[in-house]
């Protein structure tokens, strides 16, 4: 709501990927799902689906670590792995844990089984496409505090307005996994925003928004998943209305407003389908206050990705 201002906490969200990137530990495949207690479904992590192949072992560990299951890599497509269950008891929603060395092929034959394994993770889509696309919208609410410096001859009263009311738009979204949990996630769009407060004073203002956010899940399976999301936006007015107060210019200047940095934090639920997702939740949008306005904003949000 106020010229473009460069502090320290627009590094933050920034500062956190980096260390979320770093953190992210390299075994972040996932079982998806243990047929008759032998046959188990993975999905790898990216970077670890790089460095697996056929005839490889893999530990199967609890969300701490410990070590439950050890499993051969059977056959491979992608990102998508059926392994035989070799030693402990596998369950689904378990991760994944490299181990060094091979397993010798036994002298029977498995290229039957293997003809109908190949079938099966050409179907299986859980672990799907690292890029997703979709559309997002946002509606929620809006507060602004403004002060109004008022100059009658040689002196100059300063006054606080309160004001509300509303924040609503529609972006393009652009989801990159980077690993199974740890994702970034692009949306572009036209935010609106207006506000109202005291007899007559009004804020209409219409954005071109860009944001750039981590977006982290809390809790992931194959149909529900919690997550959170960090980031900032850069938010660029296309069209400014202030009315109200003497001379009827409004409590904002409308040419103080240009393009600003904010901070977004949210957090939402996500229901994966075969190749697709709708997802819901809520952002908190923060605009670093300028001497004479601070602006929040509250938004609900629900949208839909679809994979590429």
């Amino acid at each position: 709501m106020q010229r473009s201002q460069t502090s320290k906490w627009t590094l933050a969200p920034l500062l956190l990927m980096a260390f979320l990137l770093v953190a992210q530990p390299s075994w972040a495949g996932r079982v998806f799902k243990v047929k008759k207690g032998k046959k188990i479904l993975i999905v790898l992590d990216p970077d670890e689906a790089r460095s697996v192949s056929k005839g490889d072992l893999l530990y199967l560990t609890t969300s701490s670590g410990k070590k439950r299951a050890l499993v051969l890599v059977r056959k491979m497509k992608g990102r998508n792995v059926i392994a035989q269950l070799k030693k402990g008891k596998a369950k689904k929603g378990m991760l994944t844990q490299a181990r060094k060395g091979k397993m010798k092929k036994r002298r029977r034959s498995y290229e039957t089984e293997e003809a109908s394994e190949v079938a099966e993770t050409e179907n299986y889509s859980s672990g799907g496409s690292d890029l997703k696309f979709g559309l997002m919208g946002a509606f929620g609410s809006a507060s602004q505090t403004a002060t109004i410096n008022t100059t009658s001859g040689a002196i100059t009263t300063s006054s606080t307005q309160d004001m509300s009311g509303s924040s609503m738009g529609v972006k393009a979204v652009l989801d990159y996994e980077l690993f199974s949990n740890l994702g970034v996630r692009a949306r572009l769009g036209i935010d609106q925003l207006s506000v109202t407060g005291g007899v007559d004073y009004q804020t209409d203002l219409n954005y071109i928004a860009l944001d750039l956010l981590v977006r982290y899940y809390l809790m992931r399976s194959d149909s529900f998943g919690i997550f959170a999301n960090l980031g900032m936006g850069i938010y660029s007015p296309m069209s400014t209305t202030t009315t109200g107060g003497p001379g009827n210019v409004g409590a904002i200047q409308a040419d103080s407003i240009s393009t600003t940095s904010l901070l977004i934090a949210g957090a939402g639920v996500t229901l994966p389908f075969n190749g697709w997702e709708i997802y819901g939740g809520a952002d908190y949008l923060y605009f670093p206050p300028s001497d004479t306005v601070k602006t929040n904003v509250i938004a609900a949000k629900l949208g839909i990705l679809f994979e590429l």
